[in-house]
């Protein structure tokens, strides 16, 4: 990590070195399942200039990325005028995978969920129209990969990350919504996978305008800074529209996740049959990847731990057929 640069590798970083302009930071997970590089990368080097790592198409391999470490950095970077081409190509290649019967469903899972967790790393830091439609993108083969592969969405179920970062959180929910979805509702083709998928993964979008301080407070919330964090839900719903994002699942998702059978939810304070089965997926999902994630303010339960205060406390209210489906996530 400490390594000064040769007198050849200094000439060479002034040669590369791309004059400045905007970039955005892609995981170096996608490079397990990708052969060629889907537009220029880049890295930093130690002044923060981004010199060129591989052009578009040209091939990439894991160790040339694991040489990073070399000039102190782990991250790897695309021009902001290259995203909507590298969405294309990536979506293209996650299509290929998940269709792939070749390849096994732990690489498919592991394929789409760091493409997924880094799309919605994205929209949340940066929620502009371009990385939120990213996010739309990549969330189709995830959808479909739970939709056609029991396996998979096991390992899928598995292999998600707990931490208190939200868009972590979110792709966890979404994971776990899109699966209960297909449990619940079955082959019944009137519900479009894809569209509540979107709802899901970006029900809590509306968190990237809440102040940082607020979302991570370690204590209990003053009542004003109750109402702050509330705001999340139509500040996510007034997102989605600003960008054309908005179907009728995610609205409902959206602004009603957070609704009570009791009437003491929010925004909206809706009772029984008023509150939309998507939300209560949502619902469900959100509570428990909320009780199984370390927080500032609570440790992370076990599943069992989990299981056992939604049962007893937290999903009182909700369909107990719907939450018997949910068990099923975990015990299949």
């Amino acid at each position: 990590m400490g390594n000064k640069l040769s007198a050849s590798e200094a000439s060479m970083e002034l040669a590369e070195t791309i004059p400045t302009e905007e970039f955005f930071a892609v995981s170096a997970d996608f490079l397990d399942f990708i052969e060629k590089a889907p537009c220029d990368l880049f890295r930093r080097n130690r002044s923060g200039e981004y010199v060129l790592l591989a052009a578009r198409h040209s091939a990439l391999s894991r160790q040339a990325v694991m040489g990073l470490e070399h000039y102190g950095t782990d991250q790897i970077y695309a021009r902001t005028d290259d995203s909507a081409y590298y969405s294309r190509m990536l979506r293209a290649r996650l299509d290929d995978l998940v269709a792939n019967p070749n390849i096994e469903a732990s690489v498919k899972a592991r394929a789409v969920q760091a493409t997924c967790r880094d799309a919605m790393r994205r929209a949340f830091d940066d929620p502009r129209g371009p990385f939120i439609r990213q996010a739309c993108d990549i969330i189709v083969p995830t959808v479909d990969l739970i939709v056609s592969d029991d396996q998979a969405t096991k390992h899928l179920v598995r292999l998600t990350a707990f931490d208190q970062a939200t868009y972590i959180h979110s792709t966890n929910v979404g994971i776990f919504g899109v699966a209960l979805a297909r449990l619940f509702f079955g082959l019944d083709r009137s519900h479009d996978m894809h569209k509540l998928g979107t709802g899901f993964f970006l029900h809590d979008l509306g968190k990237c305008r809440i102040p940082i301080d607020i979302l991570n407070k370690p204590g209990a919330l003053t009542p004003e800074e109750r109402l702050v964090v509330n705001g999340h839900v139509e500040e996510g719903y007034t997102i989605l529209s600003e960008h054309g994002i908005v179907t009728d699942e995610a609205r409902t998702i959206t602004l009603q996740h957070h609704e009570k059978d009791n009437g003491q939810g929010y925004p909206r304070g809706r009772v029984g049959s008023d509150i939309h089965p998507y939300a209560r997926i949502c619902r469900i999902a959100d509570i428990y990847e909320a009780l199984t994630a370390e927080r500032p303010y609570h440790k992370r339960r076990s599943t069992f731990e989990a299981l056992k205060i939604m049962k007893e406390y937290e999903v009182a209210d909700v369909d107990q057929g719907l939450f018997a489906e949910f068990i099923r996530l975990f015990t299949a």
